[in-house]
């Protein structure tokens, strides 16, 4: 604590070579949240996830946090104790359908190349599968109120965040951080509210991430679906990250700490709402 606060005491102990448990309770000890490793069942798989919550008693409004292509990071973790630290309890699976696998042009994987033609993001099965698993075991948790359930999600994990909603009619909010859009049928069966946040210097060609925002946000208007949305000047893709892949923190730039502010706003409007 002698080193400048909790923040600098954990990244004392990391570099000292103390447990990453330990450099986590640390962290939490700021604002006094719990956190956990736990695992889930999915058909006949296990899923590992990170779970942070704070440490009053529940129920939560609840978030499922779904992470880059790089995996369940440092980064995702924050995002986790963020969540945690503004009063909601947050589940962050680990899904190893992210990363690997057959690289056509040694870079990108086949659905990221179909992607990055086309704009549109077309989720394999297994994945939604797995998530709505995590979906029904936060259900049965009393520290989880069931009717607040929604998602969050970064790039790889804002695509699968945006896919949930059309997946999960009972998913009460869904946040797309620089995630490409569903195919625009499948827009028909969302009924959360969503929000998109992008930056504009992510990529300028038409089928890109931003590139398709006002598109994606012209076809879920002519649905009534709600779609809350906003462009970062001078924002990259992974904006929200504060270091390179796969990070270890959230970013304190303007456009990071505006979008943070304005997801909680979102969330707590539409909590209200329901």
């Amino acid at each position: 604590m002698a080193a400048g606060g909790v923040a600098a005491a954990g990244e004392a102990l990391r570099k000292l070579g103390f447990d990453p448990g330990l450099i986590r309770e640390a962290r939490a000890s700021e604002c006094e949240i719990v956190t956990e490793d736990l695992t889930y069942p999915s058909g006949n798989e296990t899923v590992n996830a990170y779970l942070a919550r704070p440490a009053q008693d529940g129920p939560f409004a609840t978030m499922i946090v779904i992470h880059e292509i790089y995996g369940l990071s440092e980064f995702t973790k924050a995002v986790a104790r963020l969540f945690a630290c503004n009063g909601y309890l947050a589940l962050a699976p680990e899904l190893p359908e992210c990363c690997g696998g057959l690289l056509p042009d040694g870079k990108h994987a086949q659905w990221m190349l179909d992607t990055l033609k086309t704009g549109v993001a077309r989720v394999p099965d297994d994945e939604q599968v797995k998530l709505q698993d995590g979906f029904n075991y936060l259900t049965g948790r009393a520290d989880v109120d069931p009717s607040h359930i929604g998602s969050v999600g970064f790039c790889w994990g804002g695509a699968r965040s945006f896919t949930f909603a059309t997946r999960n009619p009972d998913l009460w909010a869904a946040v797309v951080f620089y995630g490409s859009t569903p195919p625009f049928d499948d827009l028909d069966n969302i009924r959360a509210p969503v929000l998109g946040l992008y930056g504009s210097l992510d990529n300028t060609s038409p089928t890109s991430i931003t590139g398709r925002a006002a598109e994606t946000a012209r076809e879920m208007r002519a649905r009534n679906k709600v779609f809350e949305w906003e462009v970062y000047a001078l924002a990259a893709h992974g904006f929200f990250r504060g270091d390179p892949p796969p990070g270890r923190r959230i970013a304190d730039t303007r456009p990071a700490l505006i979008a943070k502010d304005l997801m909680f706003d979102f969330l707590q409007r539409y909590y209200e709402r329901a």
